[in-house]
């Protein structure tokens, strides 16, 4: 299940367009009917979450922030583990120039 929207809830929650309470409600109470809802109709299907990428994730708080997030859902029992570089893509053993250089609210050029 690729949201792009709970990794998003923990790097972003002081923008108003992500941090509002109805959009992280329509985000928390969307993504924990869908996964009930695939795993009420088959016991066969191995469900993934979506977890961003290291640019998002990758410092202790917003991790720690994103499993608070997932806790909260109220639907691990129904989770196999988690997906990343699904949405935004972050080459693997890229390092950000400086530490928020890869959060996505951030511009740069280059």
């Amino acid at each position: 299940i690729e949201p792009d929207s709970l990794p998003n809830l923990s790097t972003n929650r002081g923008d108003p367009r992500c941090g509002n309470p109805a959009t992280v409600a329509a985000y928390t109470e969307g993504i924990a009917y869908a996964i009930r809802s695939i795993a009420s109709a088959t016991r066969s299907v191995t469900i993934y979450l979506d977890a961003g990428h290291g640019g998002w994730l990758g410092w202790k708080n917003n991790m720690q922030d994103f499993v608070k997030t997932i806790r909260g859902l109220g639907v691990a029992q129904h989770l196999r583990g988690f997906a990343t570089n699904v949405a935004g893509y972050q080459a693997l053993g890229e390092i950000c120039p400086e530490y928020d250089w890869c959060l996505p609210s951030q511009q740069h050029s280059g």
